[in-house]
């Protein structure tokens, strides 16, 4: 149990994203959402898959704070298309920016 400190109940800063979803680990399931605006490096569609390992940068990226910078690897639960017509892969490392946690299934 933690013990609560008067530094925990401050205001909370604006700027830090604190999503209501699981956050992003190996072993999440997520969706890719499209860029915006669109870029030919988009995928056709919001393909869905489960991340396999942290992605290009080290792993600092994945016990530090969420930047435009940190990638995740993701694999696919179908081979999948760029826009531009590149592929298919099955796996791909994305930012972490286009990532969203699906929600827990229920029993």
């Amino acid at each position: 149990m933690w013990k609560r400190s008067a530094k925990d109940t401050g205001p909370v800063d604006a700027n830090v994203q604190r999503p209501d979803v699981p956050g992003l680990g190996v072993g999440v399931q997520v969706w890719v959402k499209e860029n915006l605006p669109p870029a030919s490096d988009d995928w056709v569609g919001e393909p869905t898959g489960v991340i396999i390992s942290a992605g290009d940068r080290n792993l600092r990226t994945v016990y530090g704070p969420l930047d435009s910078w940190t990638t995740w690897t993701v694999a696919f639960s179908e081979p999948q298309y760029r826009r531009d017509g590149r592929g298919p892969y099955e796996t791909a490392v994305i930012p972490a920016f286009l990532l969203v946690a699906a929600e827990p299934a229920v029993d």
